[in-house]
């Protein structure tokens, strides 16, 4: 399958409370205006927000028709319960949200397969059009 990519595309990091929270309100109307500027084409992460781009990137594409869009996403980092977790923030790693998941590196095949259900659960999506591997590194 070919992705035809437009010039302009919307990076979801932000949506993800990169540097500082962003609230629902917001990230919606960022969303908006996007898509009401011609943006269709999105890229998010798992890493951004701890899920919390996705999640909110998902549920703003729900109710648009699924061949006018494109979608990336990146594998290689799975989410996974903060055993510590004591009510912190996700600042170390640039995201203003509660550090109730970890990442964990995982480039294997079962790694990257988990990864994108994850990310497709996460954003009530059936497929992505765009898998990136992000931040590789030797394991």
């Amino acid at each position: 399958m070919s992705v035809q990519l437009p010039q302009l595309g919307l990076g979801a990091a932000s949506l993800g409370n990169l540097y500082r929270e962003v609230d629902d309100d917001r990230a919606f109307a960022t969303l908006d205006a996007a898509w009401e500027g011609g943006i269709r084409y999105f890229d998010t992460a798992p890493h951004y927000g701890l899920g919390l781009a996705e999640e909110r990137l998902g549920a703003f594409l729900r109710d648009k028709p699924r061949d006018e869009y494109i979608v990336s996403t990146k594998v290689g980092r799975l989410l996974e319960p903060n055993d510590a977790y004591s009510g912190g923030r996700d600042l170390e790693s640039g995201f203003d949200v509660p550090d109730r998941l970890v990442r964990r590196f995982d480039p294997t095949l079962a790694g990257v397969r988990r990864s994108l259900e994850d990310s497709l659960e996460r954003m009530g999506l059936d497929r992505v059009d765009i898998l990136y591997l992000h931040d590789p590194r030797p394991i």
